[in-house]
């Protein structure tokens, strides 16, 4: 386990502020995690890709791929929490 504890910090938890806040909103909490994601002024997200996966209640899974290609930063200015 120590030796993922950076990959999870650097790769995962970054994308948990509002769900530390908010709590288990269900479905919109993979959109969550994206706001978090964009929200995130140490990260620059320019030309990446974001994996997004939602499994649901185990009957039917999702999975995709978000490209960051444009300005975002109307995005964080709009939603700064």
């Amino acid at each position: 386990m120590k030796n993922f504890r950076a990959a999870w910090v650097d790769k995962c938890q970054v994308s948990l502020e509002l769900a530390k806040r908010l709590g288990n909103i269900y479905t919109g909490s993979l959109y969550n995690g994206l706001l978090s994601l964009v929200c995130n002024d140490s990260l620059d997200l320019q030309g990446k890709n974001i994996l997004m996966f939602s499994y649901g209640s185990g009957c039917a899974s999702s999975v995709f791929r978000i490209t960051v290609r444009g300005d975002i930063s109307i995005i964080k200015r709009n939603a700064r929490f």
